[in-house]
């Protein structure tokens, strides 16, 4: 063999190796360092970086898989996945990187970008790899349980806990899903076991309340509530739950505290709960008697969604009630201006307030004395006059425990007062007696005429 073709094999030798340092080794090495800065949040610069690789000494896949790093931390996600999905087409090994991690920040980026379809589709290829991977099957059931699709959401949830028994967000999931088609025994047990495993898991404290609440168990409903409240997710929801298990417990002012800081805590964030709220609230005003401020919660929706359930019936239904001020302030006067208007009233049925007592906010008990007595010859009749502010339609139990109150105070005649109608058997049962029943008409005729 010649010097010279020895020199020629040197040579080419010596460039290869060259070239296989630069293709190997000095590349990944710039790209290790940029993806250190990259680590380090400098995506700006790395960007700038990359382009100016990419475009000198061509795009391999670990320049893509940085430069879609960036945009994925820099919230471009539609430029990351063009970088990602140009990786999968490579199809080569990657230095800095697997195929899985590109695949996984593919997933997020169509995620971010609500392409369920498109991450469903990596997703599923990412399973069929690994299995027993119980992240992959938990985002596949939530991306299932999205679309509708209750009965594939059901399937890989089971295959995340046969994976992982303890993950404790697919228990959560199951049991609501259990709670939806009525299935309780089993979302009990789901759910149990949820916030066995994770207790922060809100999602199952919320449905635990609510599976309580529906087997009207609502002391215990309401400390599971309690216990969802501590998430944003579901604080609202736990207010009004609350509010609902405090109304069917009768428990009137904590059922008004919970509906009102629901609404609250709604505004500005989530219309549709804050209709729910002052929906709610008002279906208490009203059934309390308390239509003053049950047409104020009625107005509030209607002035957002005049179509929301049946608030424009309600309020043509209280149309005459909305138009006569005088009945408000009736209805919903400070306690020491609705004194004035009793006595307004008394004064205008013939008798002076001899004394007066505020039972509770909804009810007030007069004993009057005739005006027109006024010799000391005269016996004088008490009247005993009772006053209820809540528009509620009162029956025959009414007028008779009035009839004993009177006969106790020994007052000869009784008033009573109401803004609704009396029912008919306390009509006819205050006939023959001396009990005068004033409902709303009569009231309203009277207050127009004291008042103006």
């Amino acid at each position: 063999m010649n010097l010279t073709a020895i020199i020629a094999g040197i040579a080419i030798l010596s460039i290869l190796s060259i070239f296989s340092y630069i293709k190997l080794f000095r590349k990944p090495k710039k790209l290790q360092r940029i993806w250190t800065q990259i680590q380090a949040g400098d995506t700006r610069n790395s960007i700038r970086y990359l382009k100016t690789i990419i475009i000198k000494q061509g795009g391999s896949i670990d320049a893509h898989f940085l430069l879609a790093e960036c945009y994925r931390r820099e919230g471009n996600c539609q430029m990351a996945v063009v970088e990602y999905r140009f990786c999968l087409k490579i199809r080569k090994k990657p230095f800095l990187t697997t195929m899985k991690e590109i695949r996984e920040g593919l997933i997020e980026c169509y995620l971010r970008l609500n392409k369920e379809d498109e991450a469903l589709s990596e997703l599923l290829e990412l399973s069929r790899i690994e299995p027993k991977n119980h992240l992959y099957l938990y985002e596949i059931a939530k991306i299932f349980y999205r679309k509708g699709n209750l009965e594939q959401a059901v399937t890989y949830f089971d295959k995340t806990i046969k994976v992982n028994p303890t993950h404790g967000a697919s228990l959560g999931y199951l049991g609501m899903i259990m709670y939806h088609v009525n299935q309780i025994k089993e979302a009990v047990v789901y759910l149990t076991k949820a916030v066995k495993y994770d207790q922060t898991n809100y999602r199952a404290y919320y449905y635990l309340g609510r599976v309580y609440l529906d087997g009207r168990d609502f002391t215990r409903a309401i400390t599971y509530f309690d216990a969802a409240q501590r998430s944003p997710d579901f604080r609202i929801r736990g207010y009004l739950q609350k509010g609902i298990c405090y109304r069917e417990m009768d428990e009137f002012e904590n059922a008004v505290d919970e509906f009102k800081k629901a609404i609250s805590s709604a505004a500005g964030k989530d219309q549709n709960l804050l209709l729910t709220a002052k929906y709610a609230l008002a279906y208490l005003y009203e059934a309390r008697g308390k239509l003053a401020e049950a047409i104020e919660q009625w107005e509030g929706i209607y002035r957002i969604n005049a179509a929301f359930k049946d608030v424009a019936k309600k309020l043509e239904k209280y149309q005459d009630l909305r138009a006569d001020d005088n009945m408000k302030d009736f209805l919903v006067s400070p306690l020491q201006v609705f004194e004035g208007i009793c006595l307004d009233i008394v004064k205008h049925l013939g008798y002076d307030i001899v004394d007066i007592k505020h039972v509770k906010s909804s009810i007030t008990k007069v004993i009057g004395a005739p005006r027109a007595a006024t010799a000391r010859s005269v016996k004088r009749h008490y009247a005993y006059i009772k006053i209820y502010r809540d528009a509620v339609g009162l029956g025959l139990n009414a007028v008779k425990t009035l009839l004993e109150e009177a006969k106790t105070l020994h007052c000869g005649k009784a008033f009573c007062i109401s803004p609704a109608s009396f029912r008919p058997e306390a009509v006819e049962f205050a006939m023959p007696r001396q009990i005068d029943l004033i409902g709303g008409d009569i009231l309203s005729e009277i207050l127009a005429e004291i008042r103006g």
